[in-house]
């Protein structure tokens, strides 16, 4: 028993930016992206703040849920573009969502943040006896990206992805306290109460898909040559919504340091919890190039096919790629036929950060 994912959920705003739009604006083409790094098209969010953006995702995954919100113990937000620094954006989500009280944080991890985020509150669950908690990643990175650089501006887009997490342990011992309440009415009152219907205890027993965590593997190191930056918010520009400093990122030295702990990652997850890779059906990588992927499919030994990428459709969303990806993978994944098989999700990001989480799916 543990601490599982029962619900994800997604969201994107409806403004398209293609490569050939961009080609328009920057010296580059559809064939030099694609080639390079296998986007097609990304996410613009023009008239929505990256915590409306969030709070979309995050109501599409309680409504999926069908719980009671006032039953979410814990909200960790994971973002570099969050809209203030106080109240944090986990706070103002949680007021938007009608959730009375909770404990709420926000964490910056760059592109690890929904990793890291997933490791803080499974513990943070167990430790405090909290029955449900959001993880939300979210990004509004179109506001930091200088659109005269093509070797950046080519790789971004916004989104938000969210993850509802259950305490396993907690739902057993109320649908125990349930089944046993009923079965006591039943008895004294011959009576079938309607909290004790089939549909009810039914509900109690939480028939929603889950990914249950098996373990996870957080890291970094401080990047001393800033091969990937983002300034603070001292050089934002309130009455043009822009920055004039942008993302700045040495796509190189990035690519070699991916390919390098992306593979500790792996390696980590599997030789902790003594699984082998035969046993994992799907790996939900970060989503910042499909060079990247390719790369760590041969270096791990662990076949393309398996490899969820959609970054073709969304880019890098940096702390949303990972929950975005894993929203659609669930969507597409035949999950009820590989029960008992294994997921992993990993990513690596500024900081430098890195991170995974191995998942058995039940």
């Amino acid at each position: 028993m543990g601490i599982k994912i029962i619900s994800t959920g997604s969201h994107t705003s409806d403004e398209i930016l293609d490569n050939f739009m961009l080609s328009e604006m920057v010296d580059t083409n559809n064939e030099w992206i694609v080639e390079r790094t296998g986007i097609n098209t990304r996410h613009i969010s023009r008239n929505e703040t990256t915590e409306e953006i969030a709070f979309n995702a995050a109501k599409k995954t309680l409504e999926q849920s069908g719980i009671d919100k006032n039953e979410i113990g814990i909200i960790v937000f994971a973002s570099i573009s969050s809209d203030s620094l106080v109240p944090s954006s986990a706070h103002t989500i949680a007021g938007r969502l009608g959730i009375e009280e909770c404990f709420c944080f926000d964490l910056n991890a760059a592109c690890s943040g929904f990793i890291y985020s997933i490791a803080v509150v499974e513990s943070l669950m167990k430790t405090m006896n909290i029955r449900y908690g959001l993880v939300i990643g979210a990004e509004r990175l179109s506001k930091y990206v200088d659109w005269e650089d093509r070797s950046t501006c080519i790789l971004f887009g916004d989104g938000a992805g969210c993850a509802l997490l259950e305490n396993e342990e907690i739902r057993l011992e109320k649908s125990k306290i349930i089944s046993e309440y009923c079965e006591k009415n039943r008895a004294e009152t011959f009576v079938d109460s309607e909290c004790c219907t089939d549909s009810i205890k039914q509900k109690a027993e939480n028939k929603c898909f889950g990914l249950e965590i098996v373990g996870s593997f957080v890291s970094g190191r401080y990047d001393e040559k800033k091969y990937l930056s983002v300034k603070s918010r001292d050089s934002y520009d309130l009455e043009n919504d822009t920055f004039s400093d942008y993302i700045k990122m040495n796509g190189r030295q990035i690519y070699k340091f991916a390919t390098d702990v992306g593979i500790r990652v792996i390696d980590r997850l599997l030789m902790n919890s003594n699984i082998s890779k035969d046993d994992v059906v799907g790996i939900i990588p970060h989503q910042a190039n499909r060079r990247i992927v390719q790369t760590l499919s041969e270096k791990s030994e662990i076949e393309i096919d398996k490899w969820f990428m959609n970054l073709d459709k969304y880019g890098n969303t940096s702390a949303a790629s990972v929950p975005i990806a894993l929203d659609e993978f669930v969507r597409e994944f035949d999950l009820e036929s590989n029960k008992g098989q294994y997921i992993i999700s990993l990513a690596f990001g500024g900081g430098l950060t890195f991170g995974g989480t191995l998942f058995k799916i039940c």
